[in-house]
């Protein structure tokens, strides 16, 4: 398989992997724990989750370009939205706004923190932003799990207005959210190990994310038309599911990851790329009728985290 850029855990975060891998050709850059990484035209954005800033470099060679602190600990995820990056800091629980031009990130414009807490006192002891979305109409949802809430903002001469939230079940974890053209939003839900269906902000279904038993924290969450995909952490699954013409979530198929620890997972060549942090491995899959069937041999990587398609 060709044209990834996969992010690593380092030292600084436990890791064995050496920043950013391009592959193929097994070009690198050295950077604290890139966690997650975003690409627009010819420059790659990437946190630093161990650092507590975000990095800008060309994404022919890795080159580095500009680095700027998010004012916050542990960011996770980046969005690029009209000329401006934001950050969500999963440790501080709030979300940095950064002028960008040319592929060089400014200073912080706007930095916007939550408040609040949720029933799983290991860990939801205060707010924790985990994903940020652009949506239509110029809304920006921010997924925060240490509070149970997708928070809506507009980006405004870069800085965040609150528009308003949709509260989540207590104790669910949202991590990871995507919007199907049939205006529902379909949530990962860590805590609970689920996959919940919101409509008209609420909350109007829940599926369980796998049929294994035992402790498990769902990660990534893809669509490809009417379908997701859901890694599953502790089950060591993918979990395939249909949205059917009601808009349900219908359960499809759940077939194992082929390796440890499911971090993240995207759409590529037609299939699927799984990033197992654990057994250091990245794994591929083809699309059969919408099932996950394995296909290659895995590659290995020190302690992947997320993978880019290019």
């Amino acid at each position: 398989m060709t044209g990834l850029v996969v992010g690593t855990y380092t030292a600084d975060m436990g890791g064995a992997g050496d920043g950013l891998l391009m592959l193929p050709g097994g070009r690198t850059v050295a950077t604290p724990s890139p966690s997650y990484v975003i690409a627009s035209g010819p420059v790659l954005y990437a946190v630093n989750e161990g650092a507590g800033t975000v990095s800008s470099f060309a994404a022919d060679d890795l080159r580095p370009l500009s680095t700027a602190s998010t004012g916050g600990t542990w960011p996770c995820h980046l969005a690029l939205i009209d000329g401006y990056l934001l950050a969500a800091n999963y440790g501080s629980g709030s979300v940095s706004v950064h002028p960008v031009t040319g592929g060089v990130i400014g200073s912080s414009t706007d930095l916007v923190r939550h408040s609040g807490a949720g029933p799983d006192a290991g860990r939801q002891e205060g707010p924790h932003t985990h994903q940020i979305v652009p949506g239509a109409d110029g809304v920006v949802t921010v997924v925060d799990l240490g509070t149970d809430r997708l928070v809506d903002y507009r980006l405004e001469d870069g800085r965040l207005r609150r528009l308003g939230e949709t509260a989540l079940p207590p104790g669910s974890g949202p991590r990871h959210v995507v919007t199907h053209p049939n205006g529902r939003r379909y949530v990962a839900a860590e805590l609970g190990s689920a996959l919940l269906t919101v409509a008209g902000g609420e909350v109007v279904a829940s599926v369980p994310a796998t049929a294994s038993d035992g402790h498990n924290q769902p990660s990534g969450l893809v669509r490809s038309g009417d379908h997701l995909y859901l890694a599953n952490r502790g089950a060591d699954t993918i979990a395939a599911f249909r949205v059917d013409a009601s808009g349900a979530a219908v359960p499809l198929a759940e077939v194992p990851c082929g390796g440890a620890w499911p971090r993240d997972l995207a759409l590529f060549d037609g299939g699927l790329v799984v990033a197992n942090e654990r057994s250091h491995t990245l794994t591929y899959f083809r699309l059969d009728d919408g099932v996950p069937v394995p296909s290659g041999e895995p590659t290995a990587v020190g302690s992947p985290t997320c993978v880019l398609p290019l």
